[in-house]
Formats: C-alpha cells, sequence, structure tokens
C-alpha cells in the first residue's frame, strides 16, 4: 500500500513540474522535480506510518477489549461454580441436619433407659455388702463412663459439620450398643 501511495504521488508532483516548470532548464526542473517527489514520499510515508500505527492501536484495543471479555466470562464461570458448590453444600448440611434429627431420638431413648438403670443399680447398690456391693459399683461406674462418652458424643454429632458427623454416628452407635449390653437393656 506504501508504494502505491508513493508511485502515485511522485506521478502527482512530475506532472505538477512539467506544467510550472517550462522557462526553468532541464537540470533544473528534474531537481525540483526531485525534491518534490522526495517531499510527497515523505508525507506519504508519514501517512501511511501514521495509519499503521493507528490500526495497530486498534488492534490492541480490540485485543484488550477481547481478554476483558474471557476475564469477565472466566470471572462469571468461577461465580457460577461458586454458587453451585455453595448450594451443594447447603443441601448436603441440610440433609445431615435431618438425619441428625433423625438419630438422637434412639440416643436420648438409650440415655434415658440408661438413667433409669443406673438409679436402680445404685438402689440395689446400697443395700448390698461384700463382693456383690463391689461388683455392682463397679458395674455402675462404669455405665456412667459409657453414658458420660455417649453424651458428649451426642453433642459433638449435633455440633458436627455434614461431612463429618456419619463416622460420629458410627461411634455414637457403638457407645450405644456397649452401653445397653453393659447393663443388659
Amino acid at each position: 500500500m506504501t508504494n502505491t501511495f508513493k508511485a502515485l504521488a511522485f506521478s502527482v508532483v512530475i506532472g505538477a513540474a512539467a506544467m510550472v516548470g517550462c522557462e526553468k532548464s532541464t537540470t533544473e526542473k528534474a531537481k525540483d522535480v526531485g525534491r518534490d517527489a522526495k517531499d510527497v514520499a515523505k508525507d506519504a510515508a508519514r501517512d501511511a506510518n501514521s495509519a499503521a500505527k493507528d490500526a495497530g492501536r486498534k488492534l490492541d484495543e480490540a485485543g484488550r477489549d477481547g481478554k476483558d471479555t474471557v476475564k469477565d466470562k472466566l470471572r462469571d464461570a468461577k461465580d457460577a461454580v461458586k454458587d453451585a458448590g455453595n448450594a451443594v453444600a447447603d443441601k448436603a448440611k441440610e440433609a445431615a441436619d435431618a438425619a441428625k434429627k433423625a438419630f438422637r431420638p434412639s440416643l436420648d431413648t438409650t440415655l434415658d433407659k440408661a438413667d433409669k438403670e443406673i438409679t436402680r443399680l445404685e438402689a440395689e447398690e446400697k443395700n448390698a455388702t461384700g463382693e456383690a456391693k463391689k461388683a455392682l459399683s463397679e458395674k455402675i461406674e462404669k455405665a456412667k463412663d459409657l453414658r458420660s462418652k455417649l453424651r458428649a458424643k451426642l453433642k459433638d454429632i449435633n455440633d458436627a459439620a455434614a461431612d463429618k458427623w456419619e463416622s460420629m454416628k458410627t461411634d455414637a452407635e457403638q457407645l450405644s450398643k456397649d452401653l445397653n449390653k453393659h447393663l443388659g437393656l
């Protein structure tokens, strides 16, 4: 494009010089035409250079706009994934809370039965003597320890995150079985 522009400019300059310079010598005319052609060529080159820079700026702007658009889309996608993750976490928490709520009554029942049996054993212990009293004391002590651990586990389950409570449930079920077995319930 620049060469075409230079050639056109050179042609215009030569034509103009030919019209104006009839009274000058051929050498002077050639010098004037050459000077004018150089000036026109410089102007054309400057204009072409300016146009190229302008086009480059526009391409850079388009690239930045494209980057910004991509960044916006990426940010939107990350936000959508985060929102979906939060929704899943909320649903998991709701499900875990419902499961914990459904599980609690069985532990409460075990604890109530254990409390009654421990109270009964303590009354029996008061009337016992010797080896029987010692055996009842040990049984009561172990039952109270298991009951205390089960209550602590129940509190931990209530406070547990959705992804942790299942393993705690297994521990609580085992403690409940151990307590029931120990007390013969």
